[in-house]
């Protein structure tokens, strides 16, 4: 994924050429790392789930003590950077920052070309570098991300797409950029909130989906809950998958450091929650964009 100039970015109530884009030296964001952010999928200029992810960053803004609502209206400015790019499908990033102080808070949004995974499925690395589990910050999505950036350059650069991030105690969080769900047992297992990973937006979806209607594997039904990964599950599981904003529902086909194979984009639990998510996703362009 790479950010492109030739796009435009929202930048505290101005849509610019993102070469023109600026913020001041002084910004706390980037001084301090005072800042969150939320990442959205725009297929086409139609953004989805946008509600969601307004929501979460509302949440989030509580950690940095900044009013809301903002002096911006958040969802106007995706619309704008949406029509902005009518004809591709991009990323949108809203970064929200406490701004310089004594000035209010910054608010940019920019987008950025997407990179799909690989389709036959993924292959992960294992990290070492710890989430504190029970850390309430741990689920606030700052730009404070220093160890997950480093964890994803080490697991690409051993030929893996994403890495798994472990607690102090050994089970498995989250991925870098995605959350981390895993089939096993006649269950489907997805570590909980409490275990250090961020509230994913299409987490909460997938889990929606999956209890909506009963999820089968043969002729027995999945139980759908959130639980401690261990690496051990992790061996043990039939399917493991990952999800995120842009790439969805993203099939595991291995796990370095370990010889057992997944069955990728062929898992049927993976096929099936793919497809309820577009059934989803159709409906709520449909509710929005009925034309």
């Amino acid at each position: 994924m790479t950010l492109s100039n030739s796009f435009s970015a929202f930048v505290n109530g101005e849509l610019l050429p993102a070469a023109e884009a600026r913020i001041s030296a002084f910004d706390e964001g980037f001084t301090l790392g005072l800042s969150v952010y939320e990442t959205l999928l725009s297929e086409r200029g139609f953004v989805y789930f946008v509600e969601d992810h307004v929501e979460r960053l509302r949440e989030s803004v509580q950690a940095l003590g900044v009013a809301w609502p903002l002096p911006w209206d958040v969802v106007e400015a995706l619309q704008l950077m949406a029509r902005s790019v009518p004809d591709r499908d991009v990323a949108l990033r809203i970064t929200l920052s406490r701004g310089v102080r004594g000035c209010g808070p910054t608010l940019v949004v920019a987008a950025r070309e997407l990179s799909h995974p690989t389709e036959g499925g993924v292959c992960l690395a294992l990290s070492d570098r710890a989430k504190l589990g029970a850390a309430p910050l741990e689920g606030v999505k700052t730009t404070n991300r220093l160890r997950n950036v480093l964890a994803l350059e080490e697991a690409q650069a051993l030929g893996a797409w994403e890495a798994l991030l472990p607690t102090e105690e050994g089970d498995f969080s989250e991925g870098t950029v995605s959350n981390l769900f895993a089939v096993v047992g006649g269950r489907l297992l997805t570590p909980p909130l409490g275990r250090g990973c961020l509230p994913g937006i299409m987490r909460q979806k997938v889990l929606d989906v999956a209890r909506a209607e009963p999820l089968r594997a043969g002729d027995s039904v999945l139980a759908v809950e959130t639980a401690r990964l261990e690496r051990s599950t992790l061996e043990a599981a039939d399917e493991l998958f990952l999800t995120n904003t842009t790439g969805r529902v993203i099939p595991v086909r291995t796990v370095l450091g370990t010889e057992k194979i997944y069955p990728g984009s062929q898992g049927a639990l993976a096929i099936e929650l793919r497809r309820r998510i577009g059934i989803l996703e159709a409906s709520y362009r449909q509710a929005r964009d009925p034309d």
